[in-house]
């Protein structure tokens, strides 16, 4: 069984593909919500519910590791 450390460093190195390789998973999943575990996309849907439930039944015992990202062609602004 893996420590809490162990899965947020797992989820962390996820989130860093996902953020790395954003420019070119634009190209193949534009709108569409994106689910990475040890760094592959391993699922993808324009619906976030219907991505969650499959991530839950097909990978229970590190669901917590997957990072999962919104797919966007616009920019988006962030107000600080």
């Amino acid at each position: 069984m893996q420590t809490a450390t162990e899965i947020l460093s797992s989820y962390e190195e996820n989130a860093k593909w996902l953020s790395k390789n954003y420019t070119r998973l634009k190209k193949k999943y534009k709108n569409e919500w994106v689910a990475v575990l040890n760094k592959t996309v391993i699922d993808h849907d324009p619906h976030l519910d219907k991505l969650v439930k499959r991530l839950r039944q097909k990978h229970p015992q590190t669901y917590s590791q997957i990072a999962t990202e919104y797919i966007t062609t616009k920019e988006i602004e962030l107000i600080l």
